[in-house]
Formats: structure tokens, sequence, C-alpha cells
């Protein structure tokens, strides 16, 4: 076991005269290594004594305990919160409800604890299974337009859909998600659900604000106006994101689709409209493997599915009726240990949220001091303009979240957290997040560590991360993605620290990894200090991060692009691996050249700048080096750095000497970048 004895042991090489700021200022041994374990762990066991039990063989009417246990999660909970603080053990099961905690107000004195029975694989579902599958009539597939043969109906209650959206079924076969049918121009990956470039491009007409009024697309002219019904239109569209859109009349005379609703302004690249779109729940698109629903009356809907495998349908096909699976509400001192929340849906908003905290209730007891520990949230999906995650938590003071893996988001971000004092994020594990896998808004004294992000970024306009709306005081540490599209961003933001992280360049965004859009609010919105400004004065700190580039793309280097030009922000830049960047309005613009402190950096390209004609030039202890080189030589000593401006910042964070791996770090021989 790790102590605070272990930690930080490399700072005090300073003397002790020097180490006086941080509390946990003491000479100590070097730590050695972190042993770094991303996502939960479904096999580390939880507590088997309870205050209360719940298993699927219970009774609700039972009083609780192991042997007499309750049947539903929420059950136990009312049982939970008659009482000051205690303990649920859920036992082994799949437990298809949605769940309120509200009325669990624990205190630090009595605080609740949720949590699996052991090693039981305890699983909270927003879906049900989906029986009475039949083979689809003749006539009924023809008036559909769906193909001949293959095609299997089942009939759904519409009382029982209480997310209340019909494409958000979320089907999933034998475990496995099923992609509702798409008409699109390359359907090889039905995960990329907003790609807009996998979309049709087709006229669209526009008014004279440059908003859509139709769609014209001459593959439609003929079509029957029944095969429309229940259709969704995906558009493209200004700022640069994909918006569902219901159709309000279609004229197969000309193959014109007017959409229902408020119209979008359409997105213009380099002047030109982006004309793309697709369409959700087309009967024509429908191949094996995927799925469309009608209403076929007031009551009533009618599932078609393809499956792979005809048996699973007695059994093995379930759909998301629900939209949420946990909603904290006002509960607080609320501890989860290995409990999965599954299959959430909807249209995005307050729905397809897994463990949901809806929060900006006024009160600030709400919602704090929540702790998950080895839980897994996902398979979710959001037929909506971008979901808000499959994990979303808001107005939640001292949230500390470890070994927690979000997975399989469909139509939204992975991870979602805002309006947070003190919130810990640690070894989070993010994969499979059709949009950003995570974030971030006004989160204030924020540690995010050591955690994986991976697989993500799909859809229109995602980035790997970033930070909105008066984040303040944030340290970004060990944080390492992979195959995530897009950017690192951060705007209306002060005092964001960037260490230790691998954050690879996006060669579809101009080989940027991370990016500063450090604009200004207005006053009265959210900022650091209520003014509409970031801290004035602040300083960003950067090191040893890798921001490079796997191989030399045609677009000039610019992975780290920091700014804006109008701003009193000060950046320190030391002991990092660039695939170019850097202050660059410093050398184009008007900035305040001591606005940038850099040294020993390694530079594997340049931006276009990055030239004596523009008065840039390497600093102290930096070099150009080829992508994949050797590195020579050793960086800068931040451990000064560390311990007077840093760490008080963030006195829960003590492994200011590990690498992203969590290996120690010699202070007396720097490293680049985020690997010793």
């Amino acid at each position: 076991m790790v102590t605070r004895r272990d930690l930080l042991g490399g700072l005090t090489g300073l003397g002790a005269g020097f180490w006086t700021v941080p509390s946990f200022a003491q000479a100590m041994a070097p730590e050695v290594k972190l042993d770094i374990r991303y996502g939960w762990d479904a096999d580390i066991a939880g507590p088997t004594e309870a205050t209360f039990h719940v298993a699927p063989n219970g009774d609700d009417a039972a009083e609780g305990s192991e042997v007499n246990p309750v049947r539903t999660v929420q059950r136990g909970v009312d049982l939970l919160a008659a009482r000051a603080g205690g303990s649920l053990a859920i036992h082994a099961g799949v437990y298809r409800e949605s769940v309120t905690l509200d009325a669990l107000r624990g205190t630090a004195q009595n605080p609740y604890t949720i949590h699996r029975y052991g090693r039981d694989r305890v699983t909270i579902s927003a879906a049900n299974p989906l029986t009475g599958w039949t083979p689809c009539p003749e006539d009924e597939a023809k008036a559909l337009g769906l193909p001949a043969n293959g095609i299997f109906v089942a009939r759904l209650p519409m009382r029982s859909i209480q997310h209340g959206t019909l494409s958000a079924l979320n089907l999933h076969e034998a475990g496995q998600w099923r992609s509702i049918a798409v008409d699109r121009a390359d359907m090889s990956d039905p995960e990329t659900i907003g790609d807009d470039e996998t979309y049709h491009s087709a006229p669209f007409t526009l008014d004279a604000e440059d908003r859509i009024l139709s769609i014209r697309d001459p593959r439609l002219r003929g079509m029957p106006p029944a095969w429309m019904q229940n259709v969704e239109v995906l558009v493209y569209h200004l700022p640069n994101l994909v918006a569902t859109r219901q159709i309000a009349h279609f004229d197969p005379t000309g193959g014109e689709i007017v959409m229902a609703g408020k119209a979008p302004k359409v997105q213009r690249i380099g002047g030109t409209a982006a004309t793309r779109y697709a369409l959700r729940g087309a009967p024509w698109a429908l191949k094996k493997g995927t799925w469309i629903v009608r209403q076929t009356s007031p009551d009533e809907a009618s599932v078609y599915f393809w499956p792979l495998d005809p048996a699973s349908l007695a059994k093995d096909v379930e759909v998301s009726l629900r939209p949420v699976c946990i909603e904290v509400g006002g509960g607080r001192h609320i501890e989860f240990f290995g409990i999965e929340a599954v299959r959430a849906a909807g249209d995005g908003g307050h729905s397809a949220i897994c463990i949901y905290r809806k929060g900006l209730d006024g009160d600030p007891e709400a919602g704090s001091h929540l702790k998950f520990t080895h839980c897994r949230v996902g398979d979710a999906q959001s037929t909506g303009t971008r979901g808000r995650g499959a994990l979303a938590l808001r107005d939640s003071d001292n949230l500390i979240l470890r070994n927690v893996t979000v997975e399989n988001v469909r139509g939204g971000f992975g991870f979602f957290l805002g309006g947070c004092d003190k919130a810990d994020v640690r070894f989070l594990h993010v994969v499979n997040a059709s949009n950003s896998p995570a974030r971030f808004f006004t989160l204030r004294n924020f540690v995010f560590a050591f955690s994986l992000l991976q697989d993500s970024g799909r859809d229109a306009h995602s980035n790997k991360f970033n930070f909105y709306e008066g984040s303040d005081a944030v340290l970004v540490y060990g944080v390492r993605c992979k195959n995530v599209r897009g950017y690192v961003t951060y705007s209306k933001a002060s005092r964001i620290n960037f260490a230790f992280c691998d954050l690879p360049c996006d060669p579809n965004s101009y080989n940027r990894a991370l990016v500063s859009q450090n604009r200004s609010l207005r006053k009265g919105q959210k900022a650091a200090d209520d003014s509409g400004e970031p801290v004035f004065g602040s300083t960003f700190y950067y090191w040893n991060n890798s921001l490079t580039s796997e191989a030399i793309h045609a677009k000039r280097a610019s992975a780290l692009h920091l700014g804006p030009e109008s701003t009193s922000q000060r950046h320190v830049i030391h002991n990092n691996i660039l695939h170019g960047g850097g202050f660059a309005t410093i050398y184009t613009g008007e900035a305040d050249p001591a606005l940038e402190e850099r040294s020993d950096n390694r530079y594997t390209g340049l931006s276009f700048w990055q030239t004596p004609r523009y008065g840039w030039s390497l600093k102290q202890g930096e070099e150009i080096m080829r992508v994949g080189g050797r590195i020579h030589g050793s960086g800068k000593d931040m451990r000064l750095v560390i311990s007077t401006e840093l760490a008080p910042l963030f006195p829960s964070f003590t492994h200011w000497d590990l690498d992203i791996d969590g290996r120690a770090v010699d202070w007396t021989a720097p490293p680049f970048g985020c690997r010793v």
C-alpha cells in the first residue's frame, strides 16, 4: 500500500529550508512506482455485511435482511433513507428499474454506501427484454418498403417507452448493440452515428438568413410517402453540429424533404455551404443486423428487425425503455462500489444518462460528497443533438471517482462534469464514445489524473476533452488519449495545468493537440471570479507533455495553440515534446512576449510562424528532433514551481514525482515528454 511517506520524495532535494509552503513538506523517500489500472475491475470484492440487502428473488415487503432481502434497489434505498447512514448490499442480478437517491441525505458522520455483495455482478439496466417476435407479414413489409424475407416484428406498448423516443430503443441482440437502419453514403461503420463525412450530399433550399428550409435529393424521387413515416433527418449545420429533425412534409415528385421545427443555419466551409444529411429509420436501408420502428397505432409501436441469429429472438433481444438508471437528485455523502448502470436512452437533454445528477437546485450540499469506485456505465444511446453523457454530474462538490469505466456511448459524450468544486477523478477509462469522451464545465480546484480516453470522438465537432465556462485551478496529470479525434481545449478558463500527458495530434484538425480558446465572457456570466473574465494574470503550466504526431503530415505542425492575442494569462512551457506550436500571436500579432516562458522543449515539427522571419527562435535547452527520434539531454527541474505554486492549489494530489506510467521521475535529470 502506498502511503503519504512514499509520495513526493523527489521534491525534497531542494533542502529543508526551501520546503515550507505545502503542509506535506517532509523529507521522504522517492516513490518508485504507482500501479496504474484504468477503469473498473469486475472481480474486486465488495463487503458482504450490510444494513439492508437486495436480491432478485427477494420481496419488497420483506425486512431487507440477508436472509429476507427486498427485490428492488429502489425499495432498498427507501429503507436506507429511513435511518441515519448505513449500507445497501446488492446481490447478483440485473435490476430493470430506475433508481432515485434523493432521499439519501447523508452526513460526514452518517454516510451511505451502495455496493455489490462480494464479487457478485450487479447491473441496473434501463432496458427490458422484447419478446413475441413473429415473421413480418408480406403485405406489411411491402407497405413499409421493407425487404421481403428475414424480417421479424414485435409489438411494444407506447406507454412502456418512458423516454418517449422511438428511434432511441437502443436494441441489443445477444448482448451486442444493433444500429437502427440509417440511409447515408457510408455505412461501413454504424458506430459513426454523427460523422457528417459519411452523409449524403444534396441541394439544400436556404432562406435569406442561411437557414435550411428543405432538402432536395434526386435519389428520393418517386418514393412512396408512407416509407417516410417516423423517419428522422440528421442534418449537418452551423455551428459544426449534427442535429435531429422530424419530417414535416415529403414531396415524392422532387424528392423534397421539409423539416419540422426551427430551421437550423447551414454550415459553411470556406464560404461554401456544406449540404450533408442522412435519414435515420429509413426502411429501404434495412439490412441484416439493423432495425426500424413505426408507431402503428396510438397505443402501439412495431419494431421491425433483421436479426443476425433468429434464435436470439426467443430471449436475447433487449430494448431501452427508461431515460436514466440512477438519479442522484439531492442525495449526498453516498459511496458507490462495484455497480453497473447501463442502457439508458432517449433524445438527449435529461435522458440517455446512466448515472445522473441534474444539479442547479440552489442547495450547496445537495449532490456533494459522492464517491464512485470500480463502477461501470455505458451501452447508452442518445438520438438528439449530442447527449449529455452516460455519466453526467452537475453541482457535485467534493466528488471522487476512482476506477470508473464509461463505454459504448452512442450519440453523446462519455463523461460530463459541471459546476463542481474540489472534484477528483483518477483512473477513469472512457472508451467508444461517439462524441468527446469527456466534457467539463465550470470546475474549480479539479484534479483529473492517470486516466485513459480511447477510441472516441467520431461525431462532428468532437474533441478529446475540454474545459468551459469559467473553470479555474485545474490539474490534468498523466492523462492518455488513444485514437481520439479532435484536440484538448479550454475556454473562459484560468490556471489550467497539464503535466505528463500523452495527447496526440489530430491530422484532421490541422495537427492540433492542445488549443486555447480563452475568450472572455459577458459580465454576469459564469467565470472564475464572476466578472465574466478568467482570473486576471493567472498562469497556465505545461510540462512534460507529449503532443506528437505519428507521422509527418502535409499540413504544418501545430500541436500547441495558445492565446488569444488580447489576454492577461501567462503560459509556461517546459520539457514537452511538441509537433510544433506555442503562443503564436506573440510572433504573428501583438501579444506581449512576457506572457510566454519556455525552455527545454523538443520539437518534431514547426508551425509556419516558427521561423526567424517572425522573430521566433529556440530558447534555452530547446532542440529540433525528428519524429520518433532519440531524445538527448535532460530538461528543466520543475520542483520549485510545483512546490510553491502548484502543490498548494491541489493538496489532494501527491504524485508529482511520477510519469504517465506511474514510474518515478528523477528531477536531477528531468525527462522530456510524458515518459521517463
